[in-house]
């Protein structure tokens, strides 16, 4: 399956739309957002796991303790289990959904990086948006 960067700008929102500091999955579900019912569904399974392979999400406490963590338990069988437990946006998950937020590096990692490795797309996200941010800038101060 490959990763769909506006799939998970979806999932990302989820976290900056609400008023608190942690969500669960049913928030993500409430949302709007397909994850399955009896068996959890494979594209939300497969970018959730993206999400904490690359410590954009975690507990409150900063730590990610595999599926569990956005209250995810797997049975034998493949059913789910969804559990309330709190999950959070690091740092580094609220960097990536502001650049992912903005139209112009949204479409550019869709078109030009889409094929990238995420370290890539990550990083070449947090760059387009300064890029963009400082021309938006310059034009305000009238250096453009």
């Amino acid at each position: 399956m490959k990763i769909d960067y506006e799939y998970i700008s979806k999932i990302l929102n989820v976290f900056l739309e609400s008023n608190k500091a942690h969500i669960s999955i049913f928030d993500i579900k409430d949302a709007g957002i397909d994850i399955g019912e009896d068996f959890m569904d494979e594209k939300y399974l497969f970018h959730i796991q993206i999400l904490l392979d690359n410590e954009l999400i975690s507990n409150p406490h900063g730590k990610i303790e595999g599926l569990l963590t956005a209250g995810i338990r797997l049975n034998g069988n493949g059913s789910a289990i969804l559990v309330k437990n709190n999950i959070r946006l690091t740092q580094k998950g609220h960097d990536f959904s502001i650049s992912l937020n903005n139209k112009e590096v949204l479409s550019k990692i869709k078109s030009e990086l889409k094929d990238a490795p995420f370290k890539a797309v990550f990083e070449g996200g947090q760059k387009l948006l300064e890029y963009f941010a400082k021309k938006k800038i310059d034009g305000l101060i009238g250096t453009e």
